[in-house]
């Protein structure tokens, strides 16, 4: 199925790569800056005739426009709502992350680890990033996170998902395994669930560990696979939380 949401991602992303502002890109499209935003927003779809113009003016193909359903590389195996927000059930293929994933092994303590996260988070080198796949996401990535008693083997990073190992100096990669995750977003029905009207990411996590996970019967998965925070933003304030499970 089409994925309207999906492809207005899409579109904001390849507009932000390719260096343009909604209304650098209306203009150049002859239409509306609201027009861009409402495609972007996932409001509605541009026509055919535009569709064209926008994969002139981005440098891609109309059919790559509108292949959005494994635009990230995963199949909804399963759709459970808990009053009306959604929890998706993913299957999501061996994938390779690349930015810069700092280990806690490297640092004398917990805290010098902690530090040098938040300094790591305001420096990523994206731009440096070879083939990264569309559309183009901040993804956080917590690594052993469960392992409170060997802080040394924690470990972070901000990535963006490619398609290959093969990265610059500067660029370090994490691959992770093929795995089932629960996915959900951080919208004012999930936000509802702990009785807020915006949750962040990291709630959202501990409400799916602590009260979906048992109720629906799922366990943390053992096979290597790791939390995994995919924004919507260039703030990093909306998005996906993605934990790794495995049946009960």
């Amino acid at each position: 199925m089409f994925n309207q949401k999906l492809f207005g991602e899409k579109l904001k992303s390849i507009r932000k790569e390719k260096r343009l502002t909604q209304t650098e890109a209306a203009e150049k499209l002859g239409v509306s800056g609201q027009a861009i935003s409402k495609w972007e927003n996932g409001e509605c779809l541009p026509d055919v005739y535009n569709l064209k113009l926008l994969g002139r003016l981005y440098h891609v193909s109309v059919d790559s426009l509108l292949e959005t359903e494994n635009d990230r590389g995963e199949t909804v195996v399963e759709t459970i709502k808990v009053g009306e927000a959604v929890f998706e059930v993913v299957e999501k293929p061996e994938t390779i992350f690349a930015g810069k994933f700092l280990y806690a092994k490297n640092y004398a303590n917990l805290k010098a680890f902690h530090i040098a996260m938040g300094e790591a988070e305001k420096d990523i080198p994206y731009d440096l990033i070879a083939k990264p796949k569309l559309p183009l996401t901040d993804i956080g990535i917590s690594i052993n996170f469960f392992l409170f008693n060997e802080w040394q083997k924690h470990g972070y990073g901000w990535a963006r998902e490619t398609t290959t190992e093969n990265q610059p100096e500067g660029i370090t990669i994490f691959k992770m395994p093929s795995s089932l995750f629960i996915r959900a977003y951080t919208n004012k029905h999930t936000a509802m669930l702990i009785s807020k009207e915006h949750c962040d990411i990291w709630e959202l996590f501990s409400y799916i560990r602590n009260h979906f996970m048992p109720a629906h019967g799922f366990k943390m998965a053992d096979n290597g696979a790791q939390e995994m925070e995919v924004y919507d933003t260039a703030g990093r304030n909306i998005g996906y939380a993605y934990m790794p499970v495995k049946r009960a």
